[in-house]
């Protein structure tokens, strides 16, 4: 492109300075030059350059104090504004010739016209802004189609660089940037403003084995960012980069600048760098892997500055989990242990506390039965029959015996909810002792026989033995009530007609 627009300033004079500047937003080549000649709107056409549709250019020649010569667009009509007459008078003056390409992004894709230039913009911007600049770009996918023939193409998850005209690789950001982003804040102290870009989004997948500059960026960001995920403590800003990792040891790195071009991170580390990363935040356990990663790192990293690990790192890290995985499943099984203890144990509580409630009523009923048989039984062997045994006095006693058994009732049933309310209160404070330890599935599981508000549970077994032993009792206490009375109006009968 540079060349091209070289080419439309050579037709008017001799060029004297020439400066182009590209990033995603547009392309800008900006030449001083001197006019020497006044060319035809065909010939000025004819060089006019090819640019992507969905993108939109302009090219202007002023005068030294900015004023416009002629101002052409891609809607223009050439033969309209541009007017040969207007340049003869600037013959032999110096003049400035500015060409821009503002660019959009359709389906994904932004064009790259002078892939050299925009390389040097990359190079010269800071770790910041570099961030902001493809994360503002990226929503779903990004492609840059490069117009030169020098690049060297490659891929991540979410970006790719391809030559124009080749087919564009399938890319997908996925689902879980927004959950990854929080997870990493709430197990990491950032001072920085970055934005939504994830390792994965520049950690190359599929590269140009010849390797090239932009390659070299993008391996240095996924480093950087991947260890920004891991550590402690982080800070980018255009005054330099600071990390802070504690484990073992404390890792500290400063590095005086975050510009693009002076990042000398270890690429050989890259790919560990990033395994720690996504490890870390994949599979459960986050806290947990961050800490032991911490810890391994700061013990395997020969040169703090350059971000260096040794080979053997991630291997440790996983190996050391797998011994923190062994420990954990020791404790939750012993933790399992004793809640199924302590649920026996309630569990025991509750048979005893029904088996004191029906040994009341056994109690009380059989009193009551023994009574009225002596009764009776002494009666009908001292005389033959039952006439005069239940006067006046012996039915009174047998009443009190049976207004007692209903204070026992009464008594029973008070001690027997005071129980039950206790066993709701040390289900619950047993409850959430273990909330902390045991996930809601678990927790479910384990205490779903003994909860007091579930119907079949243990609880529910007490109200369901209070309400149905105090109904017998209330029967066999009706029952006895009504016998004793017609025993006693039956006597009262017979000594009326005998006397």
């Amino acid at each position: 492109m540079k060349e091209i627009i070289i080419s439309i300033s050579q037709i008017l004079g001799d060029v004297l300075r020439v400066e182009c500047q590209e990033d995603l937003q547009s392309f800008k080549c900006e030449l001083n030059l001197m006019l020497t000649n006044v060319p035809s709107a065909e010939e000025l056409q004819a060089l006019l350059p090819n640019i992507a549709d969905r993108d939109s250019w302009r090219l202007r020649l002023l005068t030294e104090t900015g004023d416009d010569l002629f101002d052409i667009r891609p809607k223009s009509d050439i033969s309209v504004d541009y007017d040969s007459n207007n340049l003869e008078p600037y013959k032999n003056d110096e003049v400035r010739m500015v060409y821009t390409i503002d660019k959009n992004k359709k389906n994904g894709i932004l064009s790259i016209y002078e892939y050299e230039v925009f390389l040097e913009n990359l190079q010269n911007l800071y770790a910041p802004e570099f961030i902001s600049v493809f994360s503002n770009k990226l929503d779903d996918r990004l492609v840059l189609e490069v117009w030169s023939n020098d690049v060297k193409c490659f891929s991540t998850t979410s970006m790719a660089v391809v030559k124009r005209g080749e087919p564009v690789p399938s890319l997908s950001r996925g689902e879980m940037i927004t959950k990854r982003i929080n997870d990493c804040r709430e197990h990491c102290q950032w001072n920085n403003k970055l934005s939504d870009l994830l390792p994965e989004d520049v950690r190359i997948i599929k590269r140009n084995k010849a390797g090239g500059q932009l390659i070299q960026i993008f391996d240095q960001m996924c480093l950087l960012l991947s260890a920004l995920y891991v550590a402690d403590f982080s800070s980018v800003d255009n005054n330099g980069i600071k990390l802070r990792m504690s484990g073992f040891k404390m890792m500290k790195a400063e590095i005086p600048s975050s510009k693009m071009c002076s990042l000398a991170f270890d690429t050989g580390s890259v790919e560990q760098w990033y395994k720690i990363y996504e490890w870390c935040y994949t599979g459960g356990y986050t806290s947990d892997r961050l800490t032991i990663a911490r810890n391994i790192i700061s013990l395997n990293s020969p040169c703090y500055e350059a971000l260096e690990l040794n080979a053997s790192t991630f291997d440790t890290i996983k190996s050391n989990f797998k011994i923190f995985e062994k420990d954990n499943v020791r404790q939750y099984i012993k933790v399992r242990n004793d809640v199924s203890k302590n649920l026996l144990e309630l569990q025991e509580k509750v048979n005893s506390i029904v088996e004191g409630f029906t040994s009341d009523f056994q109690k009380s009923v059989i009193t009551l039965g023994t009574f009225f048989l002596t009764v009776v039984v002494v009666r009908v062997i001292a005389k033959g029959d039952i006439y005069g045994a239940f006067t006046g006095s012996i039915t009174l006693i047998s009443f009190a015996f049976i207004v007692l058994s209903a204070v026992n009732l009464i008594y029973s049933r008070k001690s027997l909810d005071r129980k039950e309310q206790l066993f709701i209160k040390h289900y619950g404070q047993m409850k959430k002792r273990y909330e902390p330890l045991l996930s809601s599935e678990e927790m479910n599981e384990l205490f779903e026989d003994c909860d007091p508000n579930k119907i079949g549970s243990h609880s529910n077994y007490i109200k369901w033995i209070k309400n149905r032993y105090t109904c017998i009792w209330v029967i066999a206490l009706v029952v006895f009530s009504v016998v004793i009375a017609l025993l006693w109006i039956f006597n009262l009968v017979e000594s009326t007609r005998i006397l």
